[in-house]
């Protein structure tokens, strides 16, 4: 892993050396196939492996775990990958994400690979806060977005870090990075904003029943108000923006996420005729859920559904 990072940082030309490290940070987290010993990166409940296997099945790390029956042996061994194959894999997969932009013209992005680029349009990306984004007023033409679950209920950091490490991220700085997040929890020095009636009365609930939470709650939806002020500003007259999102619970309340979100939204000035559900398959949803159902198991009760929310920016604005 580390001969292969270093001859990435090789490479001169900045957009595919950055290009290059998407396709290695990806090897990291993936769920099935990441080239570490840990598991559940994706489900940011990482664990080290503790029977590892090679190519042949033939184990490598933890005879001693292996010789003791268990159920739960088949979650505990994981088949060591090459780190050259498995990025070399992932380097194709994304030129042929590339490929299908348009099929135009094509031409090279790397040395014998090959794939096709737009004639008219190349994507611009940039990177920022979404609570100040460098986007001109009425410059946008749809938005499609997920946020961040309410109050870190999903520990992005836990997954992030393991690529981050290897990006030269200093370890010492994760934590801190983490407070920066959407949906953190510290409050220190934050500046709060008032919140519309149904969000608010759910906070204040939330802060009877536990004070910290119900602040961090308040801090969620104070930047999920900026964020969507942002949003608003940035899309054209008669535009849309579909935001998904999903409920999380806290102390038993639910935070009741994409209501507060539509009124919220509501308020910042767009108009949301509708708000559908999208039922999560508990089969192929990140966080997976025994075959056995378990009516107290808290992995079983989170996260069946998520909300998708139509809005748009009203035409009649012009004219206000």
């Amino acid at each position: 892993m580390w001969a292969l990072f270093r001859e990435i940082e090789q490479v001169g030309d900045e957009k595919v050396r950055l290009f290059l490290k998407l396709a290695f940070s990806a090897i990291i987290i993936t769920k099935s196939r990441g080239v570490s010993l840990a598991f559940d990166l994706a489900h940011t409940r990482p664990h080290r492996a503790k029977i590892v296997v090679d190519e042949r099945g033939e184990i490598i790390m933890g005879e001693k775990e292996a010789d003791i029956p268990s159920g739960r042996a088949r979650f505990l061994v994981k088949k060591l990958r090459s780190s050259i194959a498995e990025f070399s894999k992932r380097v194709r997969q994304n030129l042929r994400g590339l490929s299908e932009l348009s099929p135009e013209r094509e031409q090279p992005y790397l040395d014998g690979l090959f794939a096709t680029a737009p004639a008219s349009f190349s994507p611009f990306v940039i990177w920022g806060n979404a609570q100040w984004i460098p986007l001109r007023s009425s410059s946008v033409d749809l938005i499609v977005t997920s946020p961040p679950y309410a109050s870190n209920a999903i520990d992005y950091m836990r997954a992030h870090k393991f690529s981050l490490v290897w990006m030269d991220y200093p370890i010492d700085d994760l934590e801190k990075q983490r407070q920066a997040y959407i949906g953190g929890e510290t409050v220190t020095d934050f500046s709060f904003v008032p919140l519309p009636y149904k969000t608010a009365a759910i906070v204040s609930e939330l802060t009877s029943r536990d004070r910290k939470k119900g602040l961090a709650l308040h801090r969620y939806y104070t930047e999920m108000v900026r964020i969507l002020r942002e949003m608003f500003r940035m899309l054209k007259l008669g535009k849309a923006a579909i935001v998904v999102v999903a409920n999380s619970v806290m102390r038993d309340l639910s935070t009741e996420t994409g209501v507060c979100l539509a009124e919220i939204g509501e308020s910042v000035g767009f108009q949301v005729p509708k708000i559908e559900i999208r039922h999560i398959d508990r089969n192929r949803r990140m966080m997976t859920a025994s075959s056995v159902r378990d009516p107290n198991s808290q992995i079983q009760q989170r996260m069946h559904e998520e909300y998708v929310i139509g809005s748009y920016k009203p035409i009649r604005q012009a004219r206000e």
